[in-house]
Protein backbone atom coordinates (compact mmCIF):
# COMPACT_ATOMS: atom_id res chain seq x y z
CA UNK A 1 0.00 0.00 0.00
CA UNK A 2 2.82 2.66 1.05
CA UNK A 3 4.54 1.49 -2.64
CA UNK A 4 1.11 2.49 -4.15
CA UNK A 5 1.08 5.55 -2.64
CA UNK A 6 4.36 6.80 -2.91
CA UNK A 7 3.77 5.49 -6.70
CA UNK A 8 0.76 7.73 -7.33
CA UNK A 9 2.37 10.45 -5.48
CA UNK A 10 5.49 10.08 -8.09
CA UNK A 11 3.14 10.46 -10.79
CA UNK A 12 2.51 14.13 -9.80
CA UNK A 13 6.08 14.84 -9.11
CA UNK A 14 6.87 13.95 -12.53
CA UNK A 15 4.39 15.95 -13.68
CA UNK A 16 6.02 18.84 -12.18
CA UNK A 17 10.01 18.05 -13.28
CA UNK A 18 9.20 18.09 -16.19
CA UNK A 19 8.14 21.50 -16.17
CA UNK A 20 11.34 22.58 -14.64
CA UNK A 21 13.32 20.60 -17.04
CA UNK A 22 11.65 22.59 -20.12
CA UNK A 23 11.26 26.19 -18.69
CA UNK A 24 15.15 25.73 -16.92
CA UNK A 25 16.42 28.47 -17.60
CA UNK A 26 14.33 29.92 -20.19
CA UNK A 27 11.27 31.51 -17.97
CA UNK A 28 9.57 30.57 -14.50
CA UNK A 29 7.74 27.96 -13.84
CA UNK A 30 5.97 29.83 -12.41
CA UNK A 31 2.15 29.94 -14.88
CA UNK A 32 0.17 27.87 -16.85
CA UNK A 33 1.41 24.92 -19.07
CA UNK A 34 0.66 25.26 -22.78
CA UNK A 35 1.12 23.77 -26.02
CA UNK A 36 5.11 24.27 -27.07
CA UNK A 37 3.85 24.63 -30.88
CA UNK A 38 0.27 26.63 -30.81
CA UNK A 39 0.37 27.92 -27.11
CA UNK A 40 -2.83 26.81 -26.23
CA UNK A 41 -3.67 26.61 -22.60
CA UNK A 42 -3.93 22.91 -21.27
CA UNK A 43 -6.83 21.84 -19.25
CA UNK A 44 -6.91 19.61 -16.17
CA UNK A 45 -7.85 16.65 -18.64
CA UNK A 46 -4.93 17.14 -20.68
CA UNK A 47 -2.36 17.38 -18.05
CA UNK A 48 -3.44 13.45 -16.25
CA UNK A 49 -0.05 12.26 -16.11
CA UNK A 50 1.11 9.44 -18.91
CA UNK A 51 -2.95 9.18 -19.13
CA UNK A 52 -3.50 12.15 -20.81
CA UNK A 53 -0.38 11.80 -23.50
CA UNK A 54 -1.54 7.83 -23.98
CA UNK A 55 -4.82 8.93 -25.04
CA UNK A 56 -4.33 12.00 -26.86
CA UNK A 57 -1.68 9.87 -29.23
CA UNK A 58 0.73 12.12 -28.17
CA UNK A 59 -0.33 15.13 -29.54
CA UNK A 60 -1.61 18.03 -29.10
CA UNK A 61 -5.59 18.68 -28.75
CA UNK A 62 -5.74 21.85 -30.49
CA UNK A 63 -2.94 21.71 -33.12
CA UNK A 64 -2.17 17.99 -33.62
CA UNK A 65 1.32 18.89 -33.00
CA UNK A 66 3.55 16.28 -31.79
CA UNK A 67 4.19 15.87 -27.80
CA UNK A 68 7.53 14.60 -26.83
CA UNK A 69 7.49 11.06 -25.00
CA UNK A 70 9.74 12.95 -22.30
CA UNK A 71 6.64 13.74 -20.94
CA UNK A 72 5.12 9.90 -19.83
CA UNK A 73 8.84 8.89 -19.72
CA UNK A 74 9.84 11.21 -16.75
CA UNK A 75 6.42 10.92 -14.94
CA UNK A 76 6.77 6.82 -15.38
CA UNK A 77 10.05 6.56 -14.08
CA UNK A 78 9.47 9.03 -11.26
CA UNK A 79 6.48 7.02 -10.22
CA UNK A 80 8.12 3.68 -10.57
CA UNK A 81 11.37 4.92 -8.72
CA UNK A 82 9.26 6.55 -5.71
CA UNK A 83 7.32 2.83 -5.86
CA UNK A 84 9.94 1.11 -5.07
CA UNK A 85 11.27 3.54 -2.25
CA UNK A 86 7.76 3.53 -0.64
CA UNK A 87 8.38 -0.41 -0.63
CA UNK A 88 12.12 -0.42 0.58
CA UNK A 89 12.69 -0.34 4.40
CA UNK A 90 14.40 2.83 4.60
CA UNK A 91 12.98 4.95 7.66
CA UNK A 92 10.82 7.74 7.15
CA UNK A 93 13.56 10.28 6.97
CA UNK A 94 15.65 8.31 4.16
CA UNK A 95 12.74 7.86 2.21
CA UNK A 96 12.23 11.59 1.73
CA UNK A 97 15.51 12.08 0.85
CA UNK A 98 15.67 9.18 -1.53
CA UNK A 99 13.08 11.01 -3.29
CA UNK A 100 14.70 14.33 -3.35
CA UNK A 101 17.48 12.21 -5.00
CA UNK A 102 15.92 10.34 -7.47
CA UNK A 103 13.91 13.34 -8.72
CA UNK A 104 17.38 15.51 -8.67
CA UNK A 105 18.96 12.41 -10.95
CA UNK A 106 15.70 12.56 -13.31
CA UNK A 107 15.90 15.89 -14.66
CA UNK A 108 19.30 15.46 -14.98
CA UNK A 109 19.19 12.74 -17.21
CA UNK A 110 16.01 14.82 -19.20
CA UNK A 111 17.65 18.01 -19.57
CA UNK A 112 21.02 16.60 -20.67
CA UNK A 113 19.29 14.48 -22.89
CA UNK A 114 17.36 17.97 -24.19
CA UNK A 115 20.80 20.15 -24.07
CA UNK A 116 23.95 18.04 -23.42
CA UNK A 117 25.00 20.33 -20.58
CA UNK A 118 24.32 19.28 -16.99
CA UNK A 119 23.11 22.55 -14.69
CA UNK A 120 25.76 23.38 -12.04
CA UNK A 121 23.23 24.11 -9.35
CA UNK A 122 21.56 20.62 -9.72
CA UNK A 123 24.91 18.48 -9.83
CA UNK A 124 25.72 20.22 -6.57
CA UNK A 125 22.59 19.96 -4.84
CA UNK A 126 22.71 16.22 -6.00
CA UNK A 127 26.11 15.93 -4.62
CA UNK A 128 25.23 17.92 -1.38
CA UNK A 129 22.57 15.50 -0.95
CA UNK A 130 24.88 12.50 -1.91
CA UNK A 131 26.96 13.74 1.01
CA UNK A 132 23.80 13.79 3.50
CA UNK A 133 22.41 10.48 2.75
CA UNK A 134 26.17 8.82 4.21
CA UNK A 135 24.74 9.70 7.61
CA UNK A 136 20.95 8.29 6.62
CA UNK A 137 21.63 5.11 4.47
CA UNK A 138 22.18 1.84 6.00
CA UNK A 139 23.98 0.51 3.51
CA UNK A 140 26.81 2.58 2.78
CA UNK A 141 28.36 1.97 6.37
CA UNK A 142 30.04 3.60 9.50
CA UNK A 143 31.41 6.86 8.40
CA UNK A 144 34.80 7.63 7.73
CA UNK A 145 37.67 9.76 5.50
CA UNK A 146 37.12 6.65 2.62
CA UNK A 147 33.25 8.55 3.23
CA UNK A 148 34.92 11.43 2.69
CA UNK A 149 37.08 10.61 -0.20
CA UNK A 150 34.57 8.39 -2.07
CA UNK A 151 33.24 11.27 -3.90
CA UNK A 152 36.13 12.54 -5.40
CA UNK A 153 37.51 9.46 -6.01
CA UNK A 154 34.22 8.55 -8.42
CA UNK A 155 34.33 12.14 -10.17
CA UNK A 156 38.62 11.47 -10.81
CA UNK A 157 38.05 9.67 -13.85
CA UNK A 158 35.60 11.66 -15.57
CA UNK A 159 38.05 14.43 -14.40
CA UNK A 160 40.84 12.97 -16.26
CA UNK A 161 39.12 12.79 -19.40
CA UNK A 162 37.80 15.94 -19.42
CA UNK A 163 40.99 17.60 -18.56
CA UNK A 164 43.32 15.84 -20.98
CA UNK A 165 40.68 16.37 -23.77
CA UNK A 166 39.88 19.47 -23.27
CA UNK A 167 36.65 18.82 -22.83
CA UNK A 168 36.49 17.35 -26.69
CA UNK A 169 35.57 13.56 -24.94
CA UNK A 170 33.42 14.42 -21.75
CA UNK A 171 32.02 17.80 -20.29
CA UNK A 172 33.21 18.95 -16.86
CA UNK A 173 29.41 18.48 -15.76
CA UNK A 174 29.99 14.56 -15.86
CA UNK A 175 32.57 14.66 -13.48
CA UNK A 176 30.49 16.69 -10.80
CA UNK A 177 27.74 14.31 -11.37
CA UNK A 178 29.78 11.40 -10.43
CA UNK A 179 30.91 13.29 -7.40
CA UNK A 180 27.72 12.90 -5.91
CA UNK A 181 27.66 9.14 -7.00
CA UNK A 182 30.59 8.47 -4.88
CA UNK A 183 28.82 9.91 -2.20
CA UNK A 184 25.63 7.88 -2.52
CA UNK A 185 27.07 4.57 -3.23
CA UNK A 186 30.51 4.77 -1.49
CA UNK A 187 33.89 4.70 -3.20
CA UNK A 188 34.04 1.16 -4.83
CA UNK A 189 30.36 1.63 -5.94
CA UNK A 190 30.99 4.85 -6.94
CA UNK A 191 33.76 3.64 -9.23
CA UNK A 192 31.67 0.53 -10.32
CA UNK A 193 28.79 3.19 -11.01
CA UNK A 194 31.09 5.25 -13.43
CA UNK A 195 32.71 2.10 -15.16
CA UNK A 196 29.70 0.19 -15.57
CA UNK A 197 28.04 3.98 -17.18
CA UNK A 198 30.52 3.66 -19.98
CA UNK A 199 29.00 -0.24 -20.54
CA UNK A 200 25.92 0.66 -20.30
CA UNK A 201 26.75 3.63 -23.17
CA UNK A 202 28.86 1.01 -25.42
CA UNK A 203 25.60 -0.97 -25.30
CA UNK A 204 23.21 1.52 -26.27
CA UNK A 205 25.04 3.24 -28.65
CA UNK A 206 26.61 0.19 -30.86
CA UNK A 207 23.00 0.06 -32.38
CA UNK A 208 23.00 3.39 -32.88
CA UNK A 209 26.28 3.50 -35.14
CA UNK A 210 25.12 0.22 -36.54
CA UNK A 211 21.55 1.89 -37.91
CA UNK A 212 23.53 4.97 -38.99
CA UNK A 213 26.52 3.27 -41.48
CA UNK A 214 26.67 2.75 -44.79
CA UNK A 215 26.21 -1.48 -44.51
CA UNK A 216 22.56 -0.24 -42.71
CA UNK A 217 21.52 2.12 -45.65
CA UNK A 218 22.14 0.09 -48.52
CA UNK A 219 20.41 -2.52 -46.46
CA UNK A 220 17.12 -0.77 -45.76
CA UNK A 221 17.46 0.32 -49.63
CA UNK A 222 17.80 -3.38 -50.88
CA UNK A 223 15.09 -4.88 -48.41
CA UNK A 224 12.30 -1.91 -47.61
CA UNK A 225 10.97 -0.10 -50.03
CA UNK A 226 8.69 1.93 -48.21
CA UNK A 227 7.89 5.46 -47.90
CA UNK A 228 9.02 5.37 -44.59
CA UNK A 229 12.04 3.09 -44.95
CA UNK A 230 14.30 6.26 -44.43
CA UNK A 231 12.96 6.91 -40.91
CA UNK A 232 14.57 3.29 -39.74
CA UNK A 233 18.22 5.08 -41.05
CA UNK A 234 19.52 7.23 -38.60
CA UNK A 235 22.55 10.15 -38.42
CA UNK A 236 24.72 9.40 -35.64
CA UNK A 237 28.44 9.11 -36.52
CA UNK A 238 31.69 8.36 -34.08
CA UNK A 239 31.70 12.27 -33.53
CA UNK A 240 28.14 12.95 -32.71
CA UNK A 241 27.66 14.22 -29.65
CA UNK A 242 26.02 11.96 -26.99
CA UNK A 243 25.10 13.20 -23.72
CA UNK A 244 26.57 10.86 -20.70
CA UNK A 245 24.46 12.22 -17.99
CA UNK A 246 21.90 9.48 -18.41
CA UNK A 247 24.08 6.53 -18.46
CA UNK A 248 25.90 7.87 -15.12
CA UNK A 249 22.16 8.33 -13.67
CA UNK A 250 20.76 5.06 -14.95
CA UNK A 251 24.02 3.37 -13.78
CA UNK A 252 23.69 4.81 -9.93
CA UNK A 253 19.77 4.07 -10.11
CA UNK A 254 20.08 0.73 -10.67
CA UNK A 255 23.34 0.30 -8.40
CA UNK A 256 21.85 2.39 -5.51
CA UNK A 257 18.58 0.69 -5.62
CA UNK A 258 20.09 -3.17 -5.24
CA UNK A 259 21.96 -1.63 -2.54
CA UNK A 260 18.78 -0.34 -0.81
CA UNK A 261 17.32 -3.71 -1.11
CA UNK A 262 19.89 -5.51 0.09
CA UNK A 263 21.84 -6.63 -2.78
CA UNK A 264 26.02 -6.20 -3.15
CA UNK A 265 26.03 -5.60 -7.47
CA UNK A 266 29.13 -6.33 -6.90
CA UNK A 267 28.72 -10.02 -5.49
CA UNK A 268 25.76 -10.37 -7.83
CA UNK A 269 27.44 -9.91 -11.12
CA UNK A 270 30.21 -12.24 -9.45
CA UNK A 271 32.77 -9.89 -9.57
CA UNK A 272 33.33 -10.75 -5.27
CA UNK A 273 33.53 -14.03 -3.76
Amino acid sequence: MTALVFGLFGLVVGSFLNVIVLRHGVRSINGRSGCMSCGSQLRWHDMVPVVSWLTLRGKCRVCRARVSVQYPLVEAATAVGFGFIGASSLSVASQIVSCIILAVLICIAAYDMLHTIIPDEWAYSFATLGFISQFLMPYTGQFSIWSVLSGPLAASLLFALWLFSRGRWMGLGDAKLALGIGWLLGPVLGVFAVVAAFIIGGVVSAPLLLMSSKWWRGLVRKFTHTGTSPNVVLGFTMKSEIPFGPFLVLSCIIIWFASINGIDPLQALGLLP
